[in-house]
């Protein structure tokens, strides 16, 4: 079962990411899986992959994230 500070904190990052000056940060899924924050979709560079791993982790340094964004650096 997913305690509600975890569904907080999803809220969070979903919020976070939303209001990223990057554009395709704000496309982003964040689901919970356990414990784990995951990050789904696609993004065009390792950059925002990582910029987006940092957003998780500047709403929570504790939680555990799995970053599974795609990098497809010709977006259709």
């Amino acid at each position: 079962m997913i305690s509600s500070s975890m569904k907080d904190i999803r809220s969070r990052v979903a919020t976070a990411l939303a209001a990223s000056p990057i554009p395709r940060l704000r496309y982003i899924q964040v689901e919970l899986e356990e414990q784990t924050v995951c990050l789904r979709g696609d993004v065009t560079s390792f950059y925002q992959k990582q910029i987006a791993q940092e957003v998780v982790r500047s709403v929570d340094r504790e939680v555990d994230v799995r970053n599974d964004l795609r990098v497809d650096d010709m977006p259709g």
